[in-house]
């Protein structure tokens, strides 16, 4: 008997039109689906159907004249209007009202199918509706996303340019401060040499805030580029400590050098890794009390050069190690450390970083530190090793 009964369905979706007409189809009636009323009208002219179902998504002024049309030239059909939001109601009672000659095997057959219609319905519906919010969370997660993002980007331009502003007057300050402690405008009594003293100090201490600042703005915004040129790096090194070699002593501190007699040549941005190398160096000198020393090794290895930055201070607890490379990082307050902004480290591992390089730190408490950076062989030096 279900395999007599023709179904017709009309639906403005034709993705839902095609989805109920397999699940009808699967049950064994035999199914055809339109999405226009002219089509509909063409095959209720053509065919007999028992059952008409309608979604109430169509425009009213498509379904009134196709309802009018179905009872009037089609008296034996049955129409049921389908809300998917409240699909077994609305079949249900259209079945209360099935004309006597469909039989009423087949109105119990089809009141079964449209119960289960309902039920995949509604649950395709409340999957739909899930998938939707989710949608709208992500889209809305992005949005705050790129709104964080731009209130960044205008924080680190806003940063850059103040600490931008304030260096050139602070280095003219330390500049006046030194050509004073040179006694260029007369000679100074020894109370005058310690004030002058203590405000350059103090001058000097306020600039390398304000050039870490600028460089970690520099280095958030993308906006400092690196020339990445093959060069001698133990050249580098011997400068680099060679003006450093006064603040290190000044400190009462030692310093050795460990390097291998033949030149390494690697690709580098000179400046930056002459920055690095400051950082490091300058963050031994911190956190190690005279008599101390201070270890700068450097080895030639199959993947990469080798650097080493060794003092004898005070070490870093196991627990804090981790903490060493994060932005404004204050571990080195309860050593005792000369204060500063906690920049230099994490400064560090964004050059060695953007040099395709890795950077880490060993440490026992009480018995110094040892921090490493591996840089990336050039062309050279990794065809001499092969």
């Amino acid at each position: 008997m279900k395999k007599s009964i023709r179904i017709l369905i009309i639906h403005s979706d034709p993705d839902i039109s095609e989805s109920i007409a397999q699940m009808l189809a699967g049950e064994g009636y035999e199914v055809r689906d339109c999405l226009e009323s002219d089509c509909a009208v063409a095959l209720l002219k053509k065919d007999l159907y028992h059952f008409v179902l309608v979604s109430t998504t169509l425009p009213e002024e498509v379904q009134l004249p196709l309802m009018d049309f179905i009872k009037k030239y089609c008296p034996d059909t049955m129409t049921i209007p389908i809300s998917w939001h409240a699909v077994l109601k609305s079949a249900v009672e259209a079945l209360h009202t099935a004309p006597p000659d469909i039989g009423s095997g087949s109105v119990k057959a089809m009141k079964m199918t449209i119960e289960r219609l309902s039920r995949t319905i509604l649950r395709r519906n409340s999957e739909t509706e899930s998938r939707k919010k989710a949608m709208i969370m992500a889209q809305d997660l992005q949005e705050s996303n790129l709104r964080l993002m731009e209130l960044d980007r205008k924080k680190t331009s806003c940063l850059a340019v103040a600490t931008h502003e304030m260096r050139t007057p602070l280095t003219i300050i330390s500049g006046y401060m030194r050509m004073l402690m040179d006694e260029s405008f007369g000679p100074l009594n020894e109370k005058q040499i310690h004030l002058i003293q203590e405000s350059r100090n103090n001058c000097e201490r306020l600039l390398d805030l304000v050039n870490s600042m600028l460089d970690r703005c520099r280095l958030e915004s993308g906006s400092m580029e690196y020339d990445l040129q093959e060069g001698p790096y133990l050249e580098l090194i011997h400068r680099v400590m060679g003006r450093m070699q006064h603040y290190i002593e000044k400190n009462g501190l030692s310093v050795q050098l460990d390097l291998p007699e033949e030149e390494i040549r690697i690709p580098i941005d000179e400046n930056a890794i002459e920055q690095a190398l400051v950082n490091l160096v300058t963050n031994a000198v911190k956190f190690t009390t005279a008599p101390g020393e201070i270890i700068l090794r450097c080895r030639l290895r199959p993947d990469g050069v080798l650097t080493q930055v060794i003092d004898s201070g005070v070490g870093i607890d196991p627990g804090e190690i981790d903490q060493v490379f994060n932005e404004f990082n204050k571990v080195g307050n309860k050593y005792g450390a000369k204060k500063g902004a906690g920049l230099g480290l994490s400064i560090c591992k964004k050059i060695i970083t953007l040099h395709r390089g890795e950077i880490w730190v060993e440490s026992e408490p009480g018995k110094g530190s040892c921090f490493f950076f591996l840089l990336p062989l050039g062309a050279t030096n990794r065809a001499s090793r092969k």
